[in-house]
């Protein structure tokens, strides 16, 4: 018996250990899962706020693009001008162009295009047609001037091609110091276009003007002084009064109002012209002119023109009363008022 029991207690000591091991292991097991306590949060600190930075770009990738062909255009007609070889004037010189005697010698030279030329004198009226002279396009030539060249204004140079041409016209003074001179010094630098016509004459002064009568041609000349609205310093004439007398005319008509003191009233013929007695002459001559200033009074005349350098447009010169040189014109080719000024 005593061989049974110690090996009864035996047995059941070691499965009491067993058991007890197992009970162990499975609390360590338990310990071991158990999930760790939180970790207490802790708010994130605030960040930079971020800056720009230049950023470098990879540049792209070339890949192959298809380029498509470029439309076809739509062609252009294009008008090409014909050219047409019309004439040209390139040069045209002439030496001297004032003049002194008949007989000088000008000294002409031209350059132009075309397929003809040829040189004309110029007229009041343009190219004097008749002495016009057949020239090489360029080239040079002589004009020897006589007393008709006197009445030229200057030479022109036409060019030609088939019918079309073209034309310059150089000025030239040509004066005749042999031939005729002019009544007074310092005249101008043209050939006057006859000798002087003498004449006896009479003149008187006025206010705001003077009056001229000559004998021959039998005419009476009123001059106004100051301009008129048009810009103009003009006189009036009439030739041949006597003609021209309108009914009740007469030298021995009077206004019938004393003058001024120092002043009087025009006689004759002035007086006539002044009261407005005769055709052809402004109504207005005494409100113009107002009283004379001292009685009228005789002296020598004398008139004499240029030669014509426009159609229409005559400059002729008059001695005065007290042997001033009146220069006489029309405003214009049209003659609409005739002027007057002191040379």
């Amino acid at each position: 018996m005593r061989s049974t029991l110690p090996a009864t207690l035996l047995c059941c000591m070691t499965l009491l250990m067993v058991v007890s091991g197992c009970a162990q292991q499975a609390t360590v097991g338990a310990a071991t899962t158990a999930p760790p306590p939180e970790a207490p949060t802790v708010p994130p600190e605030p960040s930079p706020t971020p800056q720009p930075t230049a950023t470098e770009t990879a540049p792209p990738t070339p890949t192959q693009t298809v380029t498509p062909p470029p439309p076809t255009a739509t062609p252009t007609i294009t008008h090409t001008p014909t050219h047409t070889p019309g004439p040209r004037i390139l040069a045209f010189q002439i030496t001297p162009t004032v003049t002194a005697n008949v007989g000088d010698v000008l000294a002409m030279s031209w350059q132009a295009t075309g397929e003809r030329a040829e040189i004309c004198p110029v007229g009041a009226s343009g190219p004097i047609e008749q002495r016009c002279r057949a020239v090489s396009v360029s080239g040079s030539t002589e004009w020897t001037t006589d007393e008709e060249a006197m009445s030229y204004s200057g030479f022109a140079l036409r060019a030609w091609y088939g019918t079309v041409n073209t034309l310059k016209v150089v000025e030239v003074k040509l004066r005749c110091q042999n031939l005729r001179q002019w009544f007074f010094p310092n005249p101008p630098q043209n050939c006057p276009a006859a000798e002087a016509a003498a004449s006896y004459a009479a003149g008187q002064y006025f206010e705001h003007g003077f009056m001229i009568w000559t004998q021959e041609p039998d005419t009476f000349y009123v001059f106004y002084e100051g301009q008129d609205a048009a810009g103009f310093q003009t006189f009036d004439w009439v030739i041949d009064p006597g003609s021209n007398l309108k009914p009740g005319a007469s030298p021995d008509n009077r206004v019938g109002e004393p003058p001024p003191v120092g002043l009087f009233e025009p006689v004759s013929g002035f007086g006539m012209i002044w009261r407005g007695e005769i055709n052809g002459i402004r109504p207005d001559v005494r409100q113009r002119l107002g009283w004379a200033t001292e009685p009228e009074s005789a002296f020598d005349s004398a008139h004499q023109c240029m030669t014509l350098s426009l159609m229409h447009y005559w400059v002729c010169f008059q001695r005065g009363p007290r042997g001033e040189i009146l220069r006489l014109y029309p405003d214009s080719t049209a003659q609409v008022r005739f002027v007057w000024e002191e040379w």
